[in-house]
């Protein structure tokens, strides 16, 4: 084996120890698991967090609406729910979900790795569950949810926790809170408020400055 060989190996070894954990569309199935949204308890979550009917919701990383259609369901005919996700194929289900339940207050939006294609101070309340761990540059996807909330307004970041071995990522690529706390901070956001979802998940709510 060469030198040269052995070097890529080693380069491959290291990418592949700190490169961010992404989740594979085609698995969409594990995002609908009755243990996972027992844990998350999406209605119950979003009423914790103080999001209320009144408030536009972007919901960035939005999978198979998960936390999507709860929220249309709060705000439903006073506010706009904005489903952003990368993957076409999460935005048609939600698309399809939200028309059996008679949502009419959602907004799918396809993104991009690092910009959500919504207009700047477009949301009042972000919901980020379970993404940002699958980021490579943290604070500059960050930098881009607080350009899409409105001054005053929130973000919920949903993390697994890095004791929580049930399902999830591997425990290496797994947010522990300070680093979330420390990425949300750097892009103009302050932590206000922490809650923890049965020992499975964390929460961090933090304000726009």
């Amino acid at each position: 084996m060469t030198q040269g060989h052995v070097g890529r190996r080693f380069l491959k070894t290291r990418r592949s120890q700190y490169m961010a954990h992404k989740f594979d569309p085609s698995h969409l199935k594990k995002l609908d698991s009755e243990e996972r949204r027992n844990l998350l308890s999406p209605a119950q979550t979003l009423v914790a967090l103080g999001f209320s009917p009144d408030q536009t919701l972007a919901d960035i990383g939005c999978g198979t609406g998960l936390f999507t259609l709860p929220a249309a369901e709060i705000n439903r005919g006073k506010g706009t729910v904005y489903a952003v996700d990368i993957a076409r194929e999460m935005l048609d289900e939600i698309g399809k979900r939200a028309a059996a339940a008679g949502l009419s207050n959602i907004t799918t939006v396809q993104a991009d790795e690092y910009g959500t294609n919504l207009p700047d101070a477009a949301a009042d309340f972000l919901l980020v569950c379970t993404v940002l761990h699958e980021v490579d540059d943290k604070v500059r996807w960050l930098q881009e949810a607080a350009r899409i909330c409105r001054k005053g307004g929130s973000i919920a970041v949903i993390e697994f926790d890095p004791s929580f071995t049930g399902f999830g990522p591997p425990a290496a690529h797994r947010l522990p809170k300070d680093r979330t706390m420390e990425a949300l901070r750097a892009a103009g956001f302050t932590p206000v408020q922490e809650i923890n979802l049965h020992g499975a998940f964390y929460v961090i709510k933090a304000a726009r400055k």
